[in-house]
């Protein structure tokens, strides 16, 4: 009798303490295997930059290495007097800053913050497919964010040059300073619209009008840029669905209203920061060179289609579109406005923002990135646009459905294995003739010269940062995206040059003065024994 009710009080504990344990099972056991296969995709992706020549890009290019070079700058004790463009950088420059105190050296912190950089971009992903598939399962929604992100890394794979200036923009969302915060901000400025769009009433401020302020501020802040890829396609998308009764006038108000109050404090907050934005605003404005770019781009566009990887890149970019306009046309019918903002700005971005470029008489195709990142958008929408394909799994037993996921996860986890162990031994090598160049360089215990290029790399793994100094063409002071306190000696004893066809012109001493030259590969080095050569003054126009 004793041991029938202990065995009945036991069942009855019993019983409901593993229901719980399966509820959380089955909400959170998605969420892994969505981190699992994300994680994998990222390391994967990073992998195969660093294993191409699109590794300049990610370890060494003049712009990628300002985060190196910022914190090269701290530690050696300089002063701080920072020139910078319109970009300041500032989200990009904090993760860096926190995951280099992890000490994986220079290498292996940009190889760390491409990783963290494509698994914040599924993150801001699975946000976005949250908010407009709130009514379907979790396994739908990290479904929907996993499709986009596997379309995203996709991309990135079919890139391989180390160009810089190209229609090869998936992977620079994996580099520390091409606007990638930007990029991460823009997909989630569009989550938080739709779910402000979803939700009730207007007249009680909540905690998600605050974030959508404060996200839409700190973006205008460091980049102006997001004004264009994100603030204004998204107002004309809200105003369309609102002229076409989708969403209310009322409501579409409100929202613009957050936006703009956003972006006007996040402008406000840049003029404290006058001091080192070398450039701005109307400064990159250049209309009477319009008609020089509407020649440019689809030049651009045809050098990238002329290969394979190209082809196969763009034709997929051009299909998302297509596909997003008729997404967008039947959202209008349903009055669906999710779906109506996602797969508007899907199609409307690319092309504002490639209309935008060539109006401003601009040639640098980084700034075309929403041509990529806002068609793979529309892609969270894949199981709500697909409702009946996740009907194959329900007719499969659950043992085989688990076997299933199980399988993938060992494949998620073994990749990643591979591909965290060969950027490992990748980060431990730099390029050979950058540690030529910081060996003499360090040895010399001298300070030296060299134009934008030539030096950045070289510059960002030099223990002393201070020791290589940016000069222009003329041989004049060239503060653009480096501590101006580089020029506080007027003279250098030796010269850094690459193969840049443009001939630096030293000061007339130099062609009488005995030298000797250290030859690094793609680099040379032309040591006059002391500081002989004078730097000139500034170049009126900062831009390399």
């Amino acid at each position: 009798m004793i041991d029938s009710v202990v065995l009945t009080d036991a069942a009855s504990v019993t019983k409901p303490a593993r229901r719980p344990l399966r509820r959380i099972g089955r909400l959170w056991g998605a969420e892994c295997v969505g981190l699992v296969v994300a994680l994998a995709l990222a390391l994967l992706t990073v992998w195969h930059l660093d294993a191409t020549d699109r590794s300049w890009m990610l370890y060494y290019d003049g712009d990628s290495v300002l985060p190196a070079l910022v914190r090269g700058s701290i530690l050696s004790g300089q002063q701080q007097d920072w020139a910078l463009s319109a970009v300041l950088f500032i989200p990009e420059m904090g993760l860096y800053l926190v995951l280099a105190a992890l000490g994986l050296g220079v290498k292996g912190t940009f190889a760390l913050n491409a990783v963290v950089n494509l698994l914040l971009f599924y993150g801001a992903l699975r946000l976005l497919s949250g908010v407009v598939q709130r009514e379907r399962l979790r396994a739908h929604r990290v479904a929907g964010a996993l499709v986009a992100f596997g379309a995203m890394t996709g991309f990135a794979l079919l890139e391989s040059s180390s160009g810089y200036n190209d229609f090869q923009l998936a992977s620079l969302l994996a580099t520390t300073t091409y606007y990638s915060m930007t990029v991460l901000a823009s997909v989630a400025t569009t989550a938080l619209t739709v779910r402000l769009l979803k939700s009730q009433g207007l007249s009680r401020w909540r905690w998600l009008e605050l974030v959508l302020v404060g996200v839409t501020a700190v973006s205008s802040l460091t980049n102006p840029l997001f004004l264009a890829w994100e603030v204004l396609p998204l107002g004309v998308v809200l105003a369309l669905i609102a002229w076409k009764r989708v969403i209310g006038w009322r409501r579409f108000a409100f929202a613009a209203a957050l936006l703009a109050l956003g972006s006007g404090l996040g402008l406000l907050a840049r003029i404290p920061f006058g001091s080192i934005i070398l450039r701005d605003g109307p400064s990159y404005v250049n209309p009477g060179m319009a008609s020089v770019a509407a020649i440019f781009y689809p030049h651009m566009l045809a050098e990238r289609a002329s290969t394979i990887e190209g082809a196969v890149s763009l034709t997929a970019v051009i299909a998302l579109i297509l596909i997003s306009v008729i997404v967008f046309r039947g959202s209008l019918a349903t009055r669906d406005a999710g779906t109506a903002v996602v797969s508007g700005l899907a199609w409307l971005a690319p092309l504002a923002v490639m209309g935008g470029m060539i109006i401003l008489g601009q040639f640098w195709v980084r700034y075309l990135q929403p041509m990529y990142f806002a068609p793979v958008c529309t892609l969270v929408l894949a199981p709500k646009l697909f409702a009946r394909a996740p009907a194959i799994f329900r007719r499969l037993p659950r043992k085989a459905v688990t076997g299933i996921f199980a399988g993938l996860v060992v494949a998620c986890l073994a990749a990643s294995a591979a591909a965290t162990g060969a950027l490992t031994r990748s980060a431990a090598v730099v390029d050979l003739d950058v540690r030529c160049v910081d060996a003499w360089v360090s040895s010399s215990h001298e300070i030296g010269a060299g134009r934008f290029w030539a030096i950045r790399a070289p510059k960002a793994f030099l223990a002393e940062p201070s020791q290589l100094v940016q000069v222009d063409s003329q041989f004049g002071k060239y503060a653009w995206l480096t501590d101006r306190t580089d020029y506080s000696g007027a003279k250098v004893s030796f010269v850094v040059t690459d193969s840049e066809p443009t001939p630096l012109v030293l000061p007339p001493i130099a062609n009488t003065a005995p030298s000797s030259t250290i030859h690094c590969g793609r680099y040379t080095i032309t040591d006059f024994g002391s500081p002989i050569l004078t730097i000139g003054p500034a170049s009126p126009d900062p831009v390399p």
